[in-house]
């Protein structure tokens, strides 16, 4: 696999902590941060993922059987929410 360089700017505790948790892996700077790099590239998909489905879901219920009232999409809204697969961006669905 062909490694591209990239150059990133963090704070100097950052950089502390960040050269901490390589050392403790035994593990070059480089590889730990392309490591956390790919986690959250991966993690930032499942909740693209889990949003979508969710929106698919009352897509799917709103038109089989009507809007959902409003008391149960704010109820929806926070379990989302909470479970970290919504940020406070306004929700709808779509059509």
């Amino acid at each position: 696999m062909t490694a591209r360089k990239l150059s990133i700017s963090v704070p100097p505790e950052v950089e502390e902590a960040i050269k901490a948790a390589a050392a403790e892996e035994g593990k070059p700077v480089s590889a730990c941060l392309a490591e956390a790099a790919v986690e959250k590239a991966q993690i930032a998909r499942l909740h693209a993922q889990g949003r979508a489905a969710a929106r698919e879901l009352m897509a799917e219920y709103e038109s089989e059987h009507g809007k959902l009232p409003e008391e149960s999409r704010q109820r929806a809204r926070q379990f989302l929410m909470e479970t970290g697969l919504l940020d406070d961006e306004p929700w709808s669905t779509v059509g």
